[in-house]
């Protein structure tokens, strides 16, 4: 049997009767009442019990996995304020779903907990191909709880994902496992069978002028870059006070201009979001930072991000080598949506041009994305990802 697929989407006011047109549209279009896992990526407006339950009203048995978004995207474009359902049939996928809690107070902790739920329940002797997780994007540290994930997992073991979100309010936001509705945590699927997975990861922003040496950070704080204030790098370029350069409109700043942290061999830098600038001349970013690293300006365009969108989309098509492409999950920085803007469905002509206009699409907006790096040397190791896109390709 190949794999079946259904998305359903809903903008429906009411949370309940929302879950219940996705789901009922996703069966509909999947041509089976009895999927085998149900995704749902939701906006965080939804009262998400209700939501879940109004899923679970028709689509009762199948293990759900989702979380809220800051956007919504699926194979008929972007929307915003909906729920994003994806229910799948398959007597080859092979899914496990695991939670971990309390990324606030152990993320490495809550990464081996997720994975290790999830393997006590593949089955013996199944080939594992990949691990998808939904981590809280406001809460722990996102790369410490890949490394818990590694650390079960193993290294270069492929995790993929995007960090959930609440529609630009960094706020609170919501994981979904199954009937419960979870904050602080990280779910996850570990897939195995006879598979194969392609995963692309690419951003396209490209680095201004010479580089500065992290002198002091703590995880996600860069303290000083060279010995000397961290926001002297935007003083530099920009001109503006480090007292002008507080919240929104660093944040904003950053869509366009974010940090690029070098890594060796890779084809691109990986991006940090500087999301606002302490008394002291400190930079709060959106992920970690390690004492060391090599900071560069960056500076994109959306000309240079769709190039970065038809590259991920080529190189997880690629990766499926003879295998077609099913299901293409879709897990894109909320930094791109607001660069793109009214044009941010563009992103998802560009991956169906690759796919192919009748292959499924489903994905969302992150507070930050998982994927693995591609230079040889780092042996395919993911890494904690900012204004970047992932695209990951199910295949047969």
């Amino acid at each position: 049997m190949a794999i079946a697929v259904g998305i359903g989407v809903s903008k429906e006011l009411d949370s309940f009767t929302a879950g219940s047109s996705a789901a009922t549209q996703a069966l509909e279009k999947m041509g089976s009442t009895s999927p085998d896992l149900v995704f749902c990526f939701a906006s965080s407006r939804f009262e998400h019990i209700k939501l879940i339950r109004g899923i679970k009203n028709i689509i009762p048995q199948a293990p759900l996995m989702g979380c809220t978004t800051a956007g919504e995207i699926s194979s008929s474009g972007v929307e915003k304020k909906s729920i994003c359902l994806l229910a799948l049939k398959s007597n080859k996928i092979k899914a496990a779903l695991g939670l971990g809690r309390n990324l606030s107070k152990n993320s490495r902790g809550a990464g081996q907990e997720v994975a290790r739920d999830a393997l006590r329940k593949i089955t013996s002797g199944a080939i594992r191909h990949a691990f998808m997780m939904f981590p809280d994007g406001l809460k722990g540290n996102g790369m410490d709880v890949i490394r818990g994930i590694q650390e079960v997992f193993g290294t270069s073991f492929p995790i993929v994902g995007g960090s959930a979100a609440d529609d630009f309010k960094f706020q609170k936001t919501f994981q979904y496992f199954d009937e419960g509705v979870y904050e602080d945590s990280v779910c996850g699927v570990l897939f195995s069978g006879d598979i194969s997975i392609g995963i692309g990861a690419r951003h396209g922003w490209y680095p201004l002028g010479k580089p500065r040496i992290v002198t002091e950070a703590d995880h996600n704080i860069i303290r000083t870059l060279d010995g000397k204030p961290a926001a002297r790098i935007y003083e530099d370029y920009f001109g503006k006070r480090v007292a002008d350069l507080k919240n929104e409109p660093m944040a904003r700043m950053s869509v366009m201009y974010p940090l690029g942290m070098s890594i060796p061999e890779e084809e691109e830098c990986i991006i940090r979001n500087a999301l606002r600038v302490d008394k002291n001349g400190a930079l709060i970013c959106a992920g970690e930072v390690p004492p060391g690293s090599e900071i560069r300006v960056m500076m994109g365009s959306k000309e240079t991000a769709l190039k970065a969108c038809q590259k991920a989309s080529e190189l997880a098509l690629s990766a499926l080598k003879t295998a077609k492409a099913e299901v293409v999950f879709v897990f894109d920085s909320v930094s791109r949506e607001r660069l793109f803007g009214r044009k941010a469905s563009e992103e998802v002509e560009i991956i169906k041009n690759i796919f192919g206009p009748k292959t499924p699409i489903i994905g969302f907006y992150t507070y930050g994305e998982q994927a693995p790096l591609g230079a040889t040397i780092h042996l395919g190791q993911t890494f904690f990802h900012n204004e970047t896109l992932v695209v990951c390709a199910i295949g047969e």
